[in-house]
Formats: structure tokens, sequence, C-alpha cells
């Protein structure tokens, strides 16, 4: 084992969004940006249930139609209600070029969840996973009927926990 084994790997959402997009298109799944965005924030959410960490290096904020990470809803706001035709770049800080990055890291859990939240979620619309985050005692719902700007990843933890102690029940 390196030095760096257990350090917790957090991942730019346009590298988690990439590999939803990515994945999309080898299944024939349409993903606009609503899509998009509910599915970086269930990856994120499961990340944080199963691993105790964040999956991105961002704040979800509570926007008065669900989670959003900022980021990603300015690379892709473009598409408004189409489906997303190109992957997201950005620069690569280790060359300095745009590149469309993705997450391959063999050596982490990534892959696991991301297969999870891919098989329970990708075949639902952006509208439907809309309707989930949405519910009342959602973290998102919380945050909004207390006036926060963002979202604490303890509530998020907390509701993909017991989302996990449905599943197993």
């Amino acid at each position: 084992m390196g030095a760096h084994d257990n350090i917790p790997r957090v991942y730019k959402p346009t590298w988690v969004a990439n590999n939803f997009l990515m994945r999309g298109s080898e299944t024939g799944q349409r993903i606009d940006p609503l899509k998009i965005q509910k599915l970086v924030y269930c990856f994120h959410g499961w990340h944080l249930a199963i691993t105790g960490s964040p999956a991105v290096g961002e704040r979800f904020e509570a926007w008065p139609h669900g989670p959003v990470l900022s980021s990603l809803y300015h690379t892709f706001k473009h598409y408004k209600f189409t489906a997303i035709t190109q992957l997201a770049s950005d620069v690569d800080p280790r060359t300095g070029k745009t590149v469309a990055s993705y997450v391959s890291d063999p050596h982490s859990q990534f892959d696991d969840i991301f297969s999870l939240v891919w098989e329970r979620y990708g075949g639902l619309s952006g509208t439907q996973l809309s309707a989930m985050t949405h519910a009342d005692g959602t973290p998102w719902s919380k945050a909004r009927s207390t006036g926060l700007q963002y979202i604490p990843d303890r509530d998020i933890r907390e509701h993909f926990v017991q989302l996990a102690r449905q599943v197993q029940a």
C-alpha cells in the first residue's frame, strides 16, 4: 500500500458527469442538464453513505428546482431541456491542456458506487429524479425550508444511509 491509499478521493463534478454521459451514450440513455445534476447528486449521496466522505469537491446548493452544483449548471445550461451531446472539458492540471476528463480509478470504490447509482437511477428521467430529490424530508427540502443556501453533506449522507437501510430491509 502506498502513502496515499487511505486518502479519500474527491472528484471534479465534470469528471463524474462525464462518466454518466459516457455510460448514457453506451446504453442509449438520454441525459439532459436536469438529469445530470440529479445523477451526480445521487452519486455524491451514495458515496457519502458508503465511504463517509464526499465524492465531489463542491457543495450542492438548494436551488428552487432541486440540488444543484453551480459549476455543472454553467457547463451544461446551453443544452436547456435537450440531451447533452458533448462531454464537459476542463484544463488538465498536469498538462495545462483542455480535455474531456473522466474518472478512471481502479483503486477506488468509484466504479462500484457508480454502477449502483447507474443501475438504480440511470433509466429514470430528470423529471422523475427531480421528484425524488424534492420529496418532503429530503436534504433539499430541509435546506429550502430553513433558508440554507447549501445542503449539508451530513444531511445528504444520512438520507442515503436511510435509503440503504430501506433497500436492505
